[in-house]
């Protein structure tokens, strides 16, 4: 997937005015909240993760988590089925997550928010690849 498939709407971004006062994790969890209620934060030890479902165009509900990795945001974090698991696809990683960008397109200033949206357009993309045979848009190399 590329970055023309998805402009980045600012309520999703996390920049340095936004921080003024506030720690990052209570921008994190206000922006997330804001775009998808849906989710909730989990946390055990240093490991975070977001949970929640969401639906595609199709009405279909696929439930997701967000493993944030311990050096976010300077990570891209990694996106994984819950309860149910990625079929045969072209954008989906051995480990079982999902392929929303490349690791060098993340930026610090992307939120969780931004990786759940790319989640959302990657699951109308499957369901599109499942029933057709073919990856909508325009595809990047791994």
């Amino acid at each position: 997937m590329s970055n023309v498939d998805f402009v980045i709407p600012r309520r999703l971004l996390i920049l340095g005015e936004d921080l003024r006062g506030r720690n990052r994790w209570a921008v994190e969890q206000a922006r997330l909240a804001n775009a998808f209620p849906q989710f909730r934060w989990a946390a055990s030890g240093n490991t975070y993760q977001v949970h929640g479902k969401l639906t595609t165009n199709l009405r279909r509900q696929y439930a997701i988590y967000v493993a944030l990795p311990s050096d976010y945001p300077h990570r891209l974090p990694k996106i994984f089925p819950n309860g149910w698991a990625i079929e045969s696809c072209p954008h989906a990683y051995v480990e079982g997550n999902m392929c929303i960008m490349r690791p060098d397109q993340w930026r610090p200033i992307y939120s969780v928010a931004v990786a759940v949206a790319k989640a959302a357009i990657w699951l109308n993309k499957y369901e599109v690849y499942r029933h057709n045979g073919y990856w909508p848009g325009t595809e990047q190399g791994h």
